[in-house]
Formats: C-alpha cells, sequence, structure tokens
C-alpha cells in the first residue's frame, strides 16, 4: 500500500541503510586499526587478556635488555679471570725456576712484582656499568651471608598459576671472582679461614712461615722405649789402646745382670709395682771368637754384635737390644769407628713397664767397671698440646681421629654450629686452652681419657693403667685430619717475596697453585653464568614472540576476511542507498495524480 503520510518502504530501507552503514563503519574501523578487539565492549574478555598480556610482554622485553646488560658485565669478570689465571702461570713459572740454584732471585723478583702488578691493574680494570666483581669491598668477606655477598642479575619475568607476578633473580657468590677484597681475603688476598694448628692438635710444624705447603694431617705421640748408653772406653785402662781395647784370655770374662721391663715408681700406679725379672748375661773369649773371629771387641759395632749374641744366649735375645750410635752424619768426610752403643729393650717380654736395669757389673779384664744403670722409657699416653686461639668459619669443617694404642678410634667433626653448641657461642672462636678442654671433652668418649688445660697447655691423656703393658709402644693422637677447605694460600700474592725470602719458594709455589685453581673455579663459574644468561636471552626473545602471537590470535583481525566483508558492506550500501531513493520516490508519483 502506498500512504501519502506514512512512507513504510523508505523507513524500511532507511533502517537497513543505517545498519549497513554501522556494519560498514565497524569494519572500516577493524582494517584502519587491523583489531578484531579493540576496546572491551568489543569483546570484554579477550580485551582483558590481551590488555594483561601486552603488559607481560614489555616486562618481558625489560628482562630481555636486562640480560643483555648482565651478558655484558659477566663477560667483562669472564675475560678479566681467564686472563688473571695466565698471569698466575707466569708467576708459577717464575717461582719454579727460582727453585734452581745459582739463579738470580733479584730479577726472578722483579718479573714477580710486575706479573702481581698486573693482577691488580685486571681487578681493577674488570668493571663494566660500575660493576666490579674482581675488585670488591665486602666486609668480612668469609663470615658474610652469600646472599649479602652476591651479586643478584635478573633471570626472567614469571606470571603464576594463581596470577602473581615476579622478576626471578639469578645470583652469584662474590666469593668466587672477589681476586682482591678491601678487607682482605680476596683470592690472591690470602686466605684467613684456615684454623693452623688447630688448637695444637695438629702439629706445630704446621705452619714455620706466613706461606706454607706443609699441611701436616697427623700428630701422633709415641712412647720411647728405654735405653743405656755405653762408651767402649769404660772399658780401656790408660795404657791401651783401641783395637786392643777388650783383649780377652781364656779365662776373662764380664757378667752382670740385666733387669727388664719393671713399673716406673714416678709414673703413678698404685702398688704393688711390677719389678721386672732379672736375667744373668756372660761375655767371655769363646763367645767374643765365635762373632768376631778374633778375641778383642775394638768398636761399638763389635761390642753390640757380641752382645745381642749374649742376650740371646740368656733367652733374652728378643727381648733387648744393643744397637751401635754414629757420631757423625753417614757420609762425613772422617767417618770414625763408633765407640757408643745402646742397650734398649724391645718391649716383647710380655712383662709391666718400660725399663732397662744393668746391676751387679762384674769383669776380669784390666778394663775399669761399667756402672750400674737404670733407664725407664715414656709412654706415649700424654699429649701435650701448645694451643693457640683459632676459629672454625662459617664454611669450615674438620674432620679427625681420635685414639690410643692402635684400639679403636673414633671420627669427630668440627664445625662453626659444634663449637657453639659446645661453647654457646656464636662466632666459632675456641679463644682459650679451657675452651679448647670445653670442646674436646664433648667429642672424645674414649673412657678413662684425661683432658686438662694446664696453663696455654691443654694435656690428654689416657689412665696409665690402661697402657702400662705397651710401655714404649703406647701411641695416643688426632689422625687423618681433614680441613674441607685446604690447601689454602696463607698469605697473599703480593707478599711474594724470592729476594727476601728464598727459602719460601717452595710454599709461595704452593700458594700460587691454589690461587690458580680458585680462579679456574672462578671463570668456570662465570662461564656457567654465561651460558645461562645467552639461554635466558634465547628464551625471552622467543617468549615475547610467543606473547605477541598470542595477543594476535585473540584480537587481531582477519584482514582477508575483513576486505571481502567491506566490499560486500560497500555494495550493500549503495543498494540500500538506490532503495531508499525509490522508496522515497514513490509517494512523489502518487501526488502528480493531483496535479
Amino acid at each position: 500500500m502506498t500512504s501519502l503520510i506514512t512512507n513504510t518502504s523508505a523507513a524500511v530501507a532507511l533502517q537497513t541503510l543505517r545498519s549497513v552503514n554501522s556494519k560498514l563503519q565497524d569494519t572500516q574501523t577493524r582494517v584502519s586499526t587491523g583489531l578484531r578487539v579493540e576496546k572491551a565492549s568489543d569483546n570484554s574478555a579477550y580485551w582483558s587478556i590481551a590488555t594483561t598480556m601486552r603488559s607481560d610482554r614489555a616486562a618481558v622485553a625489560a628482562v630481555s635488555d636486562a640480560l643483555g646488560l648482565a651478558a655484558a658485565e659477566v663477560d667483562t669478570a669472564y675475560e678479566a679471570m681467564e686472563q688473571t689465571g695466565t698471569v698466575l702461570s707466569q708467576i708459577k713459572a717464575k717461582l719454579a725456576a727460582a727453585t734452581e740454584n745459582g739463579v738470580d732471585k733479584a730479577k726472578i723478583q722483579d718479573e714477580i712484582a710486575q706479573l702481581v702488578q698486573q693482577t691488580i691493574t685486571i681487578a681493577n680494570s674488570a668493571s663494566f656499568n660500575g660493576v666490579n666483581w674482581l675488585n670488591t669491598d665486602i666486609h668480612d668477606l668469609y663470615e658474610a651471608d652469600p646472599k649479602d655477598r652476591s651479586a643478584s642479575l635478573v633471570s626472567s619475568f614469571v606470571r603464576n598459576a594463581a596470577g602473581t607476578v615476579k622478576v626471578d633473580m639469578m645470583s652469584l657468590d662474590q666469593i668466587m671472582t672477589s681476586l682482591y677484597n678491601k678487607e682482605g681475603g680476596g683470592i690472591l688476598d690470602g686466605d684467613p679461614r684456615s684454623p693452623l694448628t688447630i688448637g695444637g692438635m695438629r702439629g706445630e710444624n704446621y705452619v714455620t712461615t706466613d706461606i706454607t705447603n706443609d699441611y701436616l694431617a697427623d700428630h701422633i705421640l709415641s712412647g720411647f722405649a728405654a735405653r743405656i748408653s755405653n762408651s767402649l772406653p769404660l772399658h780401656i785402662t790408660s795404657g791401651q789402646s783401641i783395637p786392643d781395647a777388650m783383649l780377652f784370655s781364656s779365662t776373662d770374662k764380664i757378667t752382670f745382670d740385666i733387669t727388664l721391663d719393671g713399673d716406673n715408681p714416678s709414673q703413678g700406679l698404685s702398688a704393688p709395682l711390677n719389678p721386672g725379672e732379672p736375667v744373668g748375661v756372660t761375655v767371655n773369649q769363646a763367645l767374643v771368637i765365635s762373632q768376631l773371629g778374633k778375641a778383642s771387641i775394638s768398636n761399638a759395632t763389635e761390642m753390640s754384635k757380641v752382645l745381642n749374641a749374649a742376650f740371646a744366649g740368656a733367652g733374652i735375645g728378643t727381648d733387648v737390644l744393643a744397637t751401635p750410635f754414629w757420631h757423625y752424619p753417614i757420609g762425613a768426610p772422617a767417618y770414625p769407628d763408633p765407640v757408643e752403643y745402646f742397650i734398649t729393650t724391645t718391649e716383647q717380654s710380655g712383662l709391666n713397664g718400660s725399663q732397662v736395669q744393668l746391676t751387679n757389673f762384674s769383669s776380669t779384664l784390666n778394663a775399669g767397671t761399667l756402672e750400674n744403670a737404670n733407664a725407664y722409657g715414656g709412654l706415649g699416653s700424654t699429649m701435650t698440646l701448645d694451643f693457640t686461639p683459632f676459629k672454625i668459619y662459617r664454611d669450615v669443617s674438620l674432620d679427625f681421629t681420635f685414639g690410643v694404642n692402635g684400639e679403636a678410634t673414633e671420627t669427630q667433626t668440627i664445625d662453626r654450629a659444634t663449637i657453639n653448641s659446645i661453647l654457646g657461642t656464636t662466632d666459632g672462636w675456641i679463644n682459650t686452652a679451657d675452651d679448647m678442654v670445653t670442646v674436646l671433652k664433648a667429642l672424645i668418649t674414649r673412657p678413662n681419657t684425661i683432658i686438662e688445660a694446664n696453663g696455654s697447655q691443654v694435656l690428654v691423656r689416657s689412665d696409665p693403667l690402661d697402657d702400662r703393658l705397651n710401655g714404649g709402644k703406647t701411641k695416643i693422637g688426632f689422625t687423618n685430619m681433614i680441613v674441607n677447605i685446604e690447601p689454602l694460600p696463607m698469605s697473599g700474592l703480593k707478599a711474594v717475596d724470592v729476594e727476601k725470602n728464598p727459602g719460601m719458594v717452595s710454599a709461595y709455589l704452593a700458594s700460587v697453585e691454589s690461587m690458580l685453581g680458585r680462579v679456574i673455579d672462578g671463570a668456570a663459574t662465570l662461564g656457567s653464568l654465561k651460558n645461562h644468561i645467552e639461554i635466558q636471552t634465547e628464551f625471552a626473545n622467543n617468549l615475547f614472540d610467543d606473547i605477541s602471537s598470542g595477543i594476535g590470535r585473540l584480537v587481531d583481525a582477519d584482514m582477508e576476511e575483513e576486505s571481502s566483508r567491506l566490499t560486500a558492506l560497500q555494495t550493500q550500501q549503495q543498494l540500500a542507498v538506490q532503495s531508499l531513493s525509490i522508496a522515497n520516490s514513490a509517494p512523489g508519483a502518487v501526488l502528480k495524480l493531483f496535479q
């Protein structure tokens, strides 16, 4: 129906045109922006996700930049550590040359000093963006908490399932790279962490100079067997000569009693004491000829041989021994015949104690008399520790074994926690001999072990009743000492001076070798960190691309589809305009009928 009041067709055509124009505008916007979801009203869920991921993408890009900075810092430190290792190898070679006799140590020291200065220059120069891990200023380097002395580097950006975000960090403990530290303790400064003699548990010759390679592991005190010293001239009259000193006729003889292994009254044993068992010994012409092929004894070697035969004849050949004593070192230009010999218990008799006693000496030779003599050996069950204060650092642990007389031993560990727990402290220091006694009493569980302080010394001993049968064979001591951080450079590289201290060349060499090992370890740590950064950088770049791709899938427009839609909508627009024109012309045609 055609109406002059309401043009229904035109209204429909106009509505169609408006709809087409609206769709066309949306499509043109998607084409111009490239986005299917540009604002929350387009798709609130996708818009929210895309907006969050764009923020994350920006954070990942920042992490990637930070990784680039970290890579530059690590590269700088790594190259410096490698160069330091090369210089230390050169110093090591110079020290090896200095061990040769006749070399000019002054010239070698000049070369070493130049190389040492080069390490200082390398450490000072190993800086990037104000960051230097080789020349540090860390208070109490070895006592500092690792997190306080560590450099932090950005590693990655993480959003977990709960929506919480964080930036992960990777750390570098600068104890691995610090060549020189302002307060000391750097790799080339010398290491303060050695417990040295461990309060006397380790032998005193552990430290003889500022730098040493004498890492003595054991400190064992052995008893000593009783022995009596005699000189051949006791049996010579003033008119006799050495070759005929002791010329035996067929009726000549020497007799005496020897008592072995009686208890020492001064040892502190309760009565009754074992007096030992005396045995008679005889030396005559027949015995001398059987041993020497002649009737005279000319020196201590011959005397010892004859006495040993006499001891065997008396049935104590395994219990006592005569031994010649040489007055001069072997190889001396004028090496005289020995004139002194020892009579020593071998402690094989099974008797208590450690004693040699000569009594009732008689001789038909015109050679004077052998005075009665008595000697006690020393039990090794008392050890004196010359205590010096020492500290157990945070990362140091010491293992040791304690035992007496080869019996079952016990192994203990000393570390910071152990010391602090026993002494009720926090700093790991053992400051006095009394503190050392407290620690050893807490650790050593062997029954009848006596540990006590004596001024600046610590006495460690077993009850004499436990080891009286062992005599001089008794042993007490600390063995298998292992300090987890040794060997250590006991002094710094700057202290090396082969000209002033030529006797310390070997010790310097050991220290430099230890330093070189640490520099290699530090370079290896940096190399591993460098590889980690490269992996993380590649991951960050890939992650950035993946996030971008994911955002695109959510909000990007399909340009091919939108282009086709745009063409279609433009056609629809044209048709709608034409329809509207036609619809508007119909009422005009009706009006003409009334003209």
